[in-house]
Formats: C-alpha cells, sequence, structure tokens
C-alpha cells in the first residue's frame, strides 16, 4: 500500500505542467499581432503620399515708357531709348465760315399755339390780349382778337407769357378764360398740344463760345487732313504711322472779333504737324525689355504680342528731326517653373475639403489636380516629404 502511494506521488511530481506552455504561447501570439501592426503602419506610412499639380494663374504684366523716334536725316543723339525711323514735317491749313450765335439780350418771349372751344349755344369773342391761365396759375394773353363760333372751335391761336421766362416754356396743358364767370369758364377753354418756346430778344453777336466752337472745328479739319496724309504709300516702308499736332503750333486768324454784331464770321487756321513713322519690332523688343524688367522674382513671361501694345505721340520737335512715343505694352506672365507655390508644412493633416478650400484662395492658381496614395485616403500625410506639389503650364 505504502509502496503504490509513493509511486502515485513520484508520477504527479514528474508530470509536465500545462499552465506556462499557454502563457508562453499568449505571449508569442500577442508579440506576433503587435509586430505586424508596426509592419503595417511602417508600410502605410512609407506609402501614403499626396501629389499636388498647380496650375498658375496667368496674369496680366504692363509697362508704360518712352521711347524716341529719330529722323534719319537727323544729326542729334537723344538720351535715353531710341529707335530709327521717320519724322517728317507737314504743313496744313484750314478755313471756314461760322455762324454767330451770342447774343445781346434786350428782352424775352414766351409763345405758343392753343386750340380754343367753346360748347356754348352762341359764339364768344375774344379780344386781343385776353388772358388765359394753366392750372398752376402761370398767366397768358391772346395774341389777336378772336372769335369762337358756337359749339366749335379755333385752331393755332396765338398766346404769349404775360411775364416771359424760362419756366413759362411749359409743357402742352389746358387753359382757362379767367374773364368768363365760372359757368362759362367749364364751357369755353383752350388746351395746347406743343411745348411752348422760350426766346431771348435782341442783336446776334459773336460770343467766345462761338470762337471757341469754331477753333474745335478748324482743328478737326486740320487733324483729318493729317491723318489723310499719314496713309500715303510713300510711307509702305514702315509699318506704324501715328501724327500729331502740337496744339501750341497751331495759328487762328480771323478779322472778326468778340463782340461784332454779325451773323456769321470767317476763320482760319495753320500748323505744321508731323508724321511720325516706325516699324514694330523695334517698338516691340523695347518693350519686351520693359516688361521683363518690371517682373516679380518668382514670374516669367507665358506669351508676349508683339502686336499688343498702345502708343501715341507725345511731343516733337521738327528742327531736331526727333519724336518722343508714348507706349503701353502688355504680356501675359505666369509663375516660374520650380517656384514654390504654397509650402509643404502649410498642408499637413489636412482633410480634402480644408486643401480645396486652401487651394482655391490662392490668387496664383488658376487650377489644380490632387492625388492620394492610396486613393482611398483623404487626408494630406503628417510627413513633409510624402507632400509633393508641381507646378505645370
Amino acid at each position: 500500500m505504502e509502496k503504490n502511494g509513493l509511486n502515485k506521488k513520484i508520477k504527479a511530481k514528474n508530470m509536465p505542467s500545462s499552465r506556462p506552455i499557454s502563457i508562453y504561447r499568449k505571449i508569442a501570439i500577442t508579440f506576433i499581432v503587435l509586430t505586424l501592426l508596426l509592419a503595417a503602419i511602417v508600410v502605410y506610412f512609407s506609402i501614403v503620399s499626396v501629389k499636388i499639380v498647380i496650375i498658375p494663374n496667368k496674369e496680366r504684366a504692363t509697362a508704360s515708357f518712352a521711347v524716341t523716334v529719330k529722323d534719319a536725316q537727323s544729326g542729334e543723339n537723344p538720351s535715353g531709348a531710341v529707335i530709327n525711323g521717320l519724322v517728317e514735317k507737314v504743313p496744313l491749313a484750314a478755313e471756314g465760315t461760322f455762324a454767330a450765335m451770342g447774343k445781346e439780350v434786350s428782352g424775352a418771349e414766351v409763345t405758343g399755339k392753343v386750340t380754343i372751344y367753346n360748347k356754348t349755344g352762341a359764339s364768344q369773342p375774344l379780344i386781343k390780349t385776353t388772358r388765359l391761365q394753366t392750372a398752376d396759375g402761370k398767366l397768358f394773353r391772346l395774341k389777336e382778337s378772336v372769335s369762337v363760333p358756337a359749339k366749335s372751335q379755333i385752331d393755332n391761336a396765338e398766346i404769349y407769357a404775360d411775364k416771359p421766362s424760362a419756366d413759362m416754356a411749359i409743357a402742352p396743358t389746358k387753359f382757362i378764360i379767367p374773364g368768363l364767370n365760372k359757368v362759362k369758364q367749364d364751357l369755353i377753354y383752350a388746351e395746347s398740344a406743343e411745348a411752348f418756346k422760350y426766346q431771348e430778344m435782341g442783336e446776334t453777336l459773336i460770343s467766345a463760345e462761338d470762337f471757341n466752337k469754331a477753333k474745335d472745328d478748324l482743328k478737326k479739319q486740320l487733324t483729318d487732313q493729317l491723318k489723310s496724309l499719314s496713309e500715303a504709300q510713300k510711307y509702305g516702308n514702315y509699318d506704324n504711322v501715328a501724327h500729331k499736332i502740337d496744339d501750341n503750333a497751331v495759328t487762328f486768324n480771323s478779322a472778326a472779333k468778340l463782340g461784332d454784331k454779325v451773323k456769321e464770321f470767317k476763320m482760319s487756321a495753320t500748323a505744321d504737324a508731323a508724321i511720325v513713322a516706325f516699324n514694330v519690332k523695334d517698338i516691340a523688343a523695347l518693350a519686351q525689355q520693359k516688361i521683363t524688367e518690371g517682373l516679380p522674382d518668382d514670374k516669367q513671361i507665358e506669351s508676349f504680342d508683339k502686336n499688343n501694345f498702345q502708343y501715341s505721340v507725345n511731343q516733337y520737335d521738327l528742327n531736331l528731326g526727333t519724336a518722343d512715343l508714348k507706349v503701353e505694352a502688355a504680356a501675359q506672365m505666369v509663375l516660374k517653373e520650380g517656384t514654390e507655390v504654397i509650402k509643404a508644412d502649410r498642408l499637413v493633416g489636412l482633410s480634402r475639403q480644408q486643401l480645396d478650400d486652401y487651394l482655391s484662395s490662392l490668387r496664383e492658381v488658376a487650377g489644380y489636380e490632387v492625388k492620394f496614395t492610396p486613393n482611398w485616403i483623404n487626408k494630406v500625410p503628417s510627413l513633409i516629404d510624402h507632400i509633393r506639389v508641381e507646378v505645370t503650364k
């Protein structure tokens, strides 16, 4: 009996325990899971990225500058920008007869015509100067005596303002005849169909405005002449021809004087104008240079049309054979390739909506394309080197 009991104790002592094995298994499984999870995280962060392609906005770049056109016969050496061309003296002359519209006012009148109605059964005589009155109290008088037949009317009866002034030039309206009794006023009345006219009375004379209008007309004649001459075939060797009349070079002559009491007067004008001719390639080269000089450091010219500029003659010196042009040039500019439009650290962690809002707010950006890798993510990575920003044309 004792021997059997001893054997059982020995067997129990030598039998391996299952509890430690279970713990080791759990530890091993946990380690493997954590390792796989860490590996997945490492792989995720190594492949997740975003690529943003920026389409830069085209902006207008302008330059305004002066350039001197030098005639081939000129011996001058002007400073600043100079191009060769033609500066030609063109004598011009014009004359005309003009109406004098000034007036030495000695009085005024307001006149108009009315139709007088008589709804009664008896004719109604109305003497010269009979009063006619509007609803707002403006008083007029009959110019000549009339007799309005019973149940009839008198057309085109002339009336005039009792006290003429500009505000008496009234629109079509109805008149009562205050000299008649109240009953007759409803049956005998007048109506106008056209506005009345206010006219100042007096002698016609030449006013300062008349002289100014005549000068403007003569200047236009001179300008039209010059424009026509500038289109002559002899300037065919140049692809740009401008012209200019200096106001100070125009001389006006007239025998008439301010205040002369005449109905019309004559005036003439003469001037030495300039025709300035040059070739567009010379201006275009300067224009592109000036625009480039004024560009911001991060911009470059995207397109330049050599014909897309405006010019005008500022002044000319016919004795020296030179003319100064004012030139307005324009081009399209865009961001330089490789320019850092967006700092990647400003995009870290943004959602797709936040990224869209930010990119749309940038003035330099005309459009953009965003590509996430993998394509199912919608948030900018936290690692700056996983954010790529490219600028395309």
